[in-house]
């Protein structure tokens, strides 16, 4: 088996079927814990790492580039293929779901990725304005108490953002937009609708642009962005279970 990475896993008595999970921006595993319980209880296992720049300090990311972030990607789903299980799926979440692209795109070989809250599409001024922004204001200050009051379940993140990993993130997102129509992989999104951190709309751009036949789009109402957080999750995870079933 390969060395471990930086992550937490979950691997099920007699389990066939892996699972690549990849949170968020400024995120970490905990934002997936309820679809690593869920896929656990399914009898799926995965394992929920840490993307390069993220668990350590806001100085550290400002460090990481796209391909530091894709790169910690592919080594973690090196050791999920090294569990020797029949079926691999990625699932990513936010600016997850930009890797999980990616690795689609470098890895055509694998089984079916799941975007959830993809973030291919990021909209407002402050991305216009980020490169301007970020040469006086390298770091802005980012309130979470709002997170008690949007999720049911306990978030933890950065409470500064370095605005240059802001500027890559959006260059990562237009760079995999222009990739969409070369990954023929069996695609599962899945888009809150009261999402106001990315634009939903990005979530049809990838399932018109996307060069898979096999693709599903599921919007789910009244769910907010980190959905595995959100109490709407309980009608996300069914849309999984079926997906994976009729993918196995």
């Amino acid at each position: 088996m390969s060395e471990k990475p930086r992550g937490v896993e979950s691997i099920p008595d007699g389990a066939s079927i892996g699972f690549l999970l990849i949170h968020g921006f400024y995120g970490n595993p905990q934002d997936m814990d309820s679809l690593r319980e869920f896929l656990y209880n399914e009898g799926i296992a995965s394992f929920s790492m840490i993307l390069a720049g993220h668990e350590t300090s806001p100085e550290d990311l400002a460090e990481t580039t796209a391909e530091d972030w894709y790169q910690s990607a592919a080594v973690a789903l090196d050791y999920v293929r090294s569990w020797g299980l029949q079926h691999i799926f990625v699932a990513g979440l936010s600016a997850g779901g930009l890797v999980t692209l990616d690795l689609a795109y470098r890895q055509p070989q694998l089984e079916g990725i799941v975007l959830i809250s993809p973030a291919i599409k990021l909209g407002g001024l402050l991305g216009k304005l980020v490169p301007l922004i970020r040469r006086f204001m390298p770091y802005r200050k980012i309130d979470t108490s709002y997170l008690t009051e949007l999720y049911d379940l306990p978030r933890r993140r950065y409470e500064r953002e370095p605005l240059i990993a802001i500027q890559r993130l959006l260059r990562y997102a237009k760079e995999m937009r222009k990739k969409l129509p070369d990954i023929r992989v069996p695609t599962l999104i899945i888009q809150p609708g009261n999402d106001s951190t990315v634009d939903p709309r990005g979530a049809s751009l990838i399932y018109e642009h996307i060069g898979s036949t096999d693709k599903e789009l599921h919007f789910i109402e009244g769910a907010e962005h980190v959905i595995t957080c959100h109490p709407k999750r309980k009608e996300a995870y069914p849309l999984i279970r079926k997906w994976v079933e009729r993918h196995t």
